[in-house]
């Protein structure tokens, strides 16, 4: 497993069996460029190794401002697609604030034909990913 990057607010990691980039974010409110970041970082990343996997793990991610979740759909979304993305998985114990980002994230998804789907574990999402090796 390779560090991609790591900041007070996520820590995004690669690895190249999986050809999957894996992101975990800490707790509490993010700055809007904080929150773009990592997905800038990924996205270059995708345009030198292969990645065709993607698992955000956002059990202890705070809420998320709808103006964040619109730059992910409109903007990151698209470009990870175009760099090879073929799967996306998040991680996370639902509540209601998280059920609405979830939501709105899915319905990007399947616009684009990825499959997307939520497990309470990273072991139960990577086991859901092996299927498609």
């Amino acid at each position: 497993m390779e560090t991609v990057f790591e900041n007070e607010f996520a820590h995004l990691t690669y690895e190249e069996d999986f050809k999957l980039l894996t992101i975990t974010w800490s707790k509490g409110a993010i700055p809007f460029e904080e929150y773009q970041k990592p997905f800038k970082i990924a996205i270059e990343f995708m345009t030198k190794k292969p990645v065709y996997n993607y698992i955000s793990d956002i059990s202890e991610q705070g809420i998320i401002s709808p103006a964040y979740r619109k730059w992910l759909q409109e903007t990151a979304l698209p470009e990870a697609v175009k760099a090879g993305l073929k799967r996306i998985v998040g991680v996370a114990a639902v509540n209601i604030f998280k059920q609405y980002y979830i939501n709105h994230v899915f319905q990007s998804a399947k616009r684009f034909g990825i499959p997307f789907k939520m497990f309470s574990t990273i072991e139960a999402a990577k086991e859901w990913l092996k299927k498609f090796d």
